[in-house]
């Protein structure tokens, strides 16, 4: 059983792991297309990806333009989303309320650590009321190197003042279990976003929340080795 001394901290990825975001991005690549007169081949990979929006334009999409005129479409698709957020809220991932609640009963430091923008981040926990489940949130605009690097969850872990080997991260993505173990980190994936063999290098895995405490996470979690 963990003692206090081990409770780890808990860093979250947004997508997929807090916010059921999958759908609105799909929706709002496939609009931005539209407007612009791409194509936009295999949408449901492209909104659980986990990388930054000029990533998925350059590099998964393929679109030929420039990386100036690839920074304005990605800001122009997630003004969209924004947008629909704010028109029509969005939904939590099943658990993830209930189990951010018990962790700030129990006094666990949290932090978000998403590729998203800052304002996706501000607006999808403004939705759901969970700015103050969170001691500190970082975001694509934060670091220099987004996921796989492991940047985002480095700042997160900083910015609560605990050390990278004693936080345990949430994530939905390859990327983003990459990331975590780069970091030093125990990584638990959630199984919404891929199959679990696409997560086979994850060190623990779950549905969604329903199927977590952070009882039950501080007993099973152990430091990353070295």
């Amino acid at each position: 059983m963990a003692g206090p001394a081990s409770i780890p901290a808990l860093l979250f990825d947004l997508d997929g792991v807090v916010v059921d975001s999958n759908a609105l991005h799909v929706a709002s690549w496939q609009e931005v297309a539209r407007r612009h007169g791409f194509a936009c081949a295999d949408p449901e990979h492209i909104g659980k990806c986990g990388l930054r929006t000029a990533a998925v334009i350059r590099d998964l999409l393929r679109w030929p333009v420039s990386a100036e005129d690839a920074a304005r479409i990605g800001r122009e698709k997630e003004e969209i989303y924004r947008d629909w957020i704010r028109r029509d809220g969005i939904r939590p991932i099943p658990g993830v309320q209930a189990f951010l609640a018990e962790a700030g009963r129990r006094s666990i430091p949290c932090a978000v650590g998403s590729s998203a923008p800052r304002e996706n981040v501000d607006a999808c926990l403004q939705a759901l009321d969970l700015e103050q489940a969170f001691q500190a949130t970082v975001s694509g605009a934060d670091v220099a190197r987004g996921k796989p690097a492991p940047d985002i969850f480095l700042k997160a872990a900083a910015a609560l003042g605990i050390a990278p080997e004693r936080c345990l991260v949430f994530e939905d993505a390859p990327a983003g279990v990459a990331a975590a173990h780069a970091a030093g980190m125990r990584a638990w994936a959630l199984l919404t976003s891929h199959a679990r063999e696409e997560l086979a290098e994850a060190d623990a895995w779950a549905r969604d929340f329903r199927a977590l405490t952070p009882q039950a996470v501080q007993a099973a979690w152990m430091p990353r080795p070295a």
